[in-house]
Protein backbone atom coordinates (compact mmCIF):
# COMPACT_ATOMS: atom_id res chain seq x y z
CA UNK A 1 0.00 0.00 0.00
CA UNK A 2 1.46 3.28 -1.05
CA UNK A 3 2.31 5.95 1.71
CA UNK A 4 -0.22 8.53 3.00
CA UNK A 5 -1.08 11.95 4.84
CA UNK A 6 -3.02 10.60 8.00
CA UNK A 7 -4.37 13.87 9.75
CA UNK A 8 -6.03 13.71 12.87
CA UNK A 9 -9.29 16.99 13.50
CA UNK A 10 -10.62 16.94 15.84
CA UNK A 11 -10.51 13.36 17.12
CA UNK A 12 -11.50 12.19 13.58
CA UNK A 13 -9.12 10.56 11.11
CA UNK A 14 -8.47 11.29 7.57
CA UNK A 15 -6.56 9.88 5.06
CA UNK A 16 -5.31 10.78 2.11
CA UNK A 17 -3.10 9.25 -0.98
CA UNK A 18 -0.75 12.07 -2.56
CA UNK A 19 0.86 13.11 -6.24
CA UNK A 20 3.39 15.77 -5.96
CA UNK A 21 2.11 18.79 -9.14
CA UNK A 22 5.37 19.84 -10.36
CA UNK A 23 5.60 22.78 -12.44
CA UNK A 24 6.59 20.66 -15.38
CA UNK A 25 2.83 19.37 -15.48
CA UNK A 26 1.31 22.26 -15.92
CA UNK A 27 3.41 23.88 -18.27
CA UNK A 28 5.44 21.10 -19.69
CA UNK A 29 8.99 21.35 -19.65
CA UNK A 30 12.18 21.46 -21.96
CA UNK A 31 15.60 19.39 -21.76
CA UNK A 32 18.94 20.94 -23.63
CA UNK A 33 20.81 18.29 -24.86
CA UNK A 34 24.25 18.43 -26.04
CA UNK A 35 25.34 16.15 -28.75
CA UNK A 36 28.50 15.54 -30.86
CA UNK A 37 28.97 15.81 -34.85
CA UNK A 38 27.25 12.30 -34.94
CA UNK A 39 24.25 13.37 -32.80
CA UNK A 40 25.54 11.14 -30.04
CA UNK A 41 24.93 12.67 -26.02
CA UNK A 42 27.55 14.27 -24.68
CA UNK A 43 28.28 13.79 -21.35
CA UNK A 44 29.50 16.64 -18.48
CA UNK A 45 33.24 16.44 -16.98
CA UNK A 46 35.49 18.00 -14.92
CA UNK A 47 38.65 19.90 -16.02
CA UNK A 48 41.99 19.97 -13.98
CA UNK A 49 42.58 23.36 -12.68
CA UNK A 50 46.00 23.19 -14.55
CA UNK A 51 43.92 22.33 -17.92
CA UNK A 52 45.70 18.87 -18.24
CA UNK A 53 43.03 16.60 -17.11
CA UNK A 54 39.97 15.83 -18.19
CA UNK A 55 37.48 13.61 -15.20
CA UNK A 56 34.71 11.92 -16.56
CA UNK A 57 31.66 11.47 -14.48
CA UNK A 58 32.46 9.67 -11.28
CA UNK A 59 35.70 9.59 -11.11
CA UNK A 60 35.61 12.51 -8.62
CA UNK A 61 33.77 11.62 -4.93
CA UNK A 62 33.16 14.39 -1.81
CA UNK A 63 34.35 13.72 1.47
CA UNK A 64 34.68 14.95 4.61
CA UNK A 65 37.26 16.44 6.18
CA UNK A 66 37.96 18.28 10.02
CA UNK A 67 40.09 21.15 10.91
CA UNK A 68 43.51 18.68 10.58
CA UNK A 69 42.03 17.69 6.88
CA UNK A 70 41.51 14.03 8.73
CA UNK A 71 38.29 12.45 6.66
CA UNK A 72 35.27 12.20 8.41
CA UNK A 73 33.26 9.42 7.59
CA UNK A 74 29.50 10.43 6.87
CA UNK A 75 28.01 7.97 9.95
CA UNK A 76 30.26 10.23 12.47
CA UNK A 77 28.44 13.89 11.15
CA UNK A 78 26.42 15.67 13.63
CA UNK A 79 23.99 17.79 12.80
CA UNK A 80 23.63 21.33 14.97
CA UNK A 81 21.88 24.33 15.77
CA UNK A 82 23.66 27.55 15.49
CA UNK A 83 23.87 27.57 19.33
CA UNK A 84 25.74 24.22 18.68
CA UNK A 85 23.21 21.39 20.38
CA UNK A 86 23.01 18.51 18.46
CA UNK A 87 20.12 18.44 16.63
CA UNK A 88 18.55 15.08 16.89
CA UNK A 89 16.69 13.53 13.79
CA UNK A 90 12.81 13.42 12.96
CA UNK A 91 10.86 10.83 11.52
CA UNK A 92 8.71 10.93 8.27
CA UNK A 93 5.14 12.00 8.98
CA UNK A 94 3.96 9.63 6.52
CA UNK A 95 1.35 7.23 7.36
CA UNK A 96 1.61 8.26 11.14
CA UNK A 97 -1.17 10.92 12.40
CA UNK A 98 -0.77 14.64 12.34
CA UNK A 99 -2.83 16.88 14.01
CA UNK A 100 -4.53 19.56 11.88
CA UNK A 101 -5.73 23.14 13.02
CA UNK A 102 -7.43 25.42 11.65
CA UNK A 103 -6.25 29.05 10.85
CA UNK A 104 -6.97 31.87 8.73
CA UNK A 105 -6.86 32.03 5.41
CA UNK A 106 -3.73 35.30 5.53
CA UNK A 107 -1.66 33.26 7.10
CA UNK A 108 -0.46 31.75 3.80
CA UNK A 109 0.59 35.31 2.86
CA UNK A 110 3.48 34.71 5.65
CA UNK A 111 4.65 31.28 3.94
CA UNK A 112 6.75 30.99 0.87
CA UNK A 113 5.01 27.33 -0.82
CA UNK A 114 7.91 25.12 -1.78
CA UNK A 115 6.37 21.62 -2.67
CA UNK A 116 2.59 20.80 -3.92
CA UNK A 117 0.84 17.93 -3.24
CA UNK A 118 -2.73 16.75 -4.81
CA UNK A 119 -4.29 14.98 -2.14
CA UNK A 120 -6.37 11.53 -2.87
CA UNK A 121 -8.92 11.18 -0.07
CA UNK A 122 -8.76 7.46 0.53
CA UNK A 123 -11.04 7.89 3.89
CA UNK A 124 -11.94 11.52 4.54
CA UNK A 125 -13.94 12.41 7.95
CA UNK A 126 -17.52 14.24 7.66
CA UNK A 127 -16.30 17.27 9.71
CA UNK A 128 -13.12 17.74 7.66
CA UNK A 129 -14.69 17.62 4.57
CA UNK A 130 -17.20 20.14 5.55
CA UNK A 131 -14.85 22.43 6.73
CA UNK A 132 -13.06 22.38 3.82
CA UNK A 133 -16.15 22.50 1.66
CA UNK A 134 -16.54 26.07 3.24
CA UNK A 135 -13.15 27.42 2.66
CA UNK A 136 -11.49 26.85 5.13
CA UNK A 137 -7.54 26.43 5.28
CA UNK A 138 -5.91 23.88 8.32
CA UNK A 139 -2.04 23.75 9.44
CA UNK A 140 0.01 21.04 10.17
CA UNK A 141 3.48 19.70 10.00
CA UNK A 142 5.00 17.35 7.05
CA UNK A 143 8.40 15.79 6.90
CA UNK A 144 8.69 13.07 3.50
CA UNK A 145 11.66 11.91 4.94
CA UNK A 146 13.14 11.10 7.91
CA UNK A 147 15.77 14.38 8.24
CA UNK A 148 16.06 17.27 10.84
CA UNK A 149 13.32 19.38 9.88
CA UNK A 150 9.21 19.50 10.49
CA UNK A 151 8.01 22.12 7.89
CA UNK A 152 4.85 23.55 8.10
CA UNK A 153 2.03 21.91 5.84
CA UNK A 154 -1.54 23.24 4.88
CA UNK A 155 -4.85 22.02 3.47
CA UNK A 156 -7.15 23.38 1.29
CA UNK A 157 -9.76 22.87 -1.06
CA UNK A 158 -11.01 24.59 -4.72
CA UNK A 159 -12.47 23.49 -7.39
CA UNK A 160 -9.91 21.27 -8.79
CA UNK A 161 -9.68 19.11 -5.23
CA UNK A 162 -8.16 19.04 -2.11
CA UNK A 163 -4.78 19.96 -1.90
CA UNK A 164 -1.72 20.03 0.52
CA UNK A 165 0.95 22.95 -0.07
CA UNK A 166 4.30 22.78 2.25
CA UNK A 167 6.58 25.82 3.08
CA UNK A 168 8.59 27.97 5.39
CA UNK A 169 8.01 31.09 6.83
CA UNK A 170 8.88 34.14 4.98
CA UNK A 171 10.61 35.77 8.24
CA UNK A 172 9.28 39.39 6.89
CA UNK A 173 6.70 41.34 8.81
CA UNK A 174 3.93 43.48 6.90
CA UNK A 175 4.73 46.99 6.81
CA UNK A 176 1.43 49.59 8.36
CA UNK A 177 2.01 53.30 8.76
CA UNK A 178 1.46 54.25 12.21
CA UNK A 179 -0.57 57.62 11.59
CA UNK A 180 -2.49 57.56 8.50
CA UNK A 181 -2.05 60.15 6.21
CA UNK A 182 -3.56 63.54 5.76
CA UNK A 183 -6.53 63.47 3.70
CA UNK A 184 -6.83 66.66 1.69
CA UNK A 185 -9.53 69.34 2.63
CA UNK A 186 -10.11 70.56 -0.67
CA UNK A 187 -9.13 70.14 -4.57
CA UNK A 188 -6.74 73.05 -3.97
CA UNK A 189 -3.67 70.55 -3.49
CA UNK A 190 -4.35 69.45 -6.72
CA UNK A 191 -4.23 72.79 -8.53
CA UNK A 192 -1.39 73.80 -11.02
CA UNK A 193 -0.92 76.81 -12.40
CA UNK A 194 1.17 75.30 -15.06
CA UNK A 195 -0.15 75.88 -18.69
CA UNK A 196 1.48 73.11 -20.95
CA UNK A 197 0.42 74.98 -23.77
CA UNK A 198 3.23 77.39 -22.93
CA UNK A 199 6.15 74.83 -23.36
Amino acid sequence: MARALVFNHGGEVSRFGLTKHAREKLYGGRKRVVVDEQGRECERGLLSEDGSLLLPPGSVAMMYVDEQLDVVERADLRTVDEAGTVVERVGSTLDKEVPLRPVPLETLLDYVTSLVYLLDPEALGPDLAAALARGELFQGVFAYTDGFELQDLFVLQNDEGIWALVGRPTGFEWLRRAVPPPAPEDDALFEDDLDFGML
